[in-house]
């Protein structure tokens, strides 16, 4: 039988694999059935040994997410683990935030890869296109997803200020270990991030709302943020993604 482990925020998959390895002397094969960005956390399915043969069997099943999205905020990773590189008001695009039509996005598409991803184009992952500056010059492929359901769960966040929200935007980022924090340019992300802080001591609330999807393998959680910030004019991203189920 596979193995279910919750993977926490700040590890990566290699990281959880590494940890069930030292405990488990048997297992001399280990492979996960899809992954999850450093930044999401939730449920992860590994293989051992003889399993590791299922692995499209596995893959291949719906996921159900549950997932915060942060209005205004423009990275180039559509999540917090990303270079800040535009901020607009989102309260200047509240009507629009709150009459999103979800049922637009209840259906199937095409959904391209995030430019900071593991697919590999040309010998290369995307992400290292990325982190040379590259990226343009090649095609970014696209992968038919469907998003089955999709609703608002919360309207209206906990977070209560820029202040909090710094707080823990600063937490997931350095919950990295030390080893993968040069890797994912987390001094460079830091940096941009603390200077946007102080630049703006904002005394209104963050706007973020929560919501659960019901999504084919395969689909970007932190693509559907960027996706829906960018057609409502103020950017958004993935704040906290969890994997709920694996169905």
């Amino acid at each position: 039988m596979p193995i279910y482990l919750y993977k926490p925020i700040g590890q990566t998959p290699n990281e959880l694999i590494n940890n069930y390895k030292k405990g488990n002397v048997n297992a001399k094969k280990v492979s996960f059935a899809g992954r999850l960005d450093p930044m999401a956390h939730g449920t992860m399915t590994l293989l051992v040994n003889e399993e590791c043969k299922l692995h499209d069997t596995y893959i291949s099943r719906d996921k159900t997410y549950e997932f915060e999205i942060l209005f205004g905020f423009k990275t180039d990773t559509f999540d917090v683990l990303g270079k800040l590189f535009e901020f607009n008001d989102p309260y200047a695009f509240k009507s629009s935030i709150e009459n999103i039509n979800l049922d637009n996005y209840t259906k199937q598409f095409n959904q391209e890869y995030p430019p900071y991803s593991s697919i590999v184009v040309n010998k290369k992952p995307l992400w290292e296109w990325s982190k040379l500056g590259l990226i343009d010059s090649i095609k970014i492929p696209s992968k038919l997803v469907q998003i089955y359901e999709f609703d608002e769960i919360e309207n209206d966040s906990k977070i209560d200020s820029y202040k909090d929200l710094q707080k823990i935007i600063f937490k997931m980022i350095n919950s990295l270990s030390e080893t993968n924090k040069p890797k994912f340019r987390v001094d460079s992300i830091i940096k941009l991030w603390n200077s946007f802080f102080k630049i703006n001591n904002f005394t209104i609330k963050p706007i973020i709302k929560k919501y659960r999807a019901k999504v084919s393998s395969g689909t970007y959680i932190r693509s559907i943020s960027n996706q829906i910030g960018n057609e409502i004019g103020c950017g958004a991203i993935a704040l906290n993604i969890r994997r709920t189920i694996m169905n």
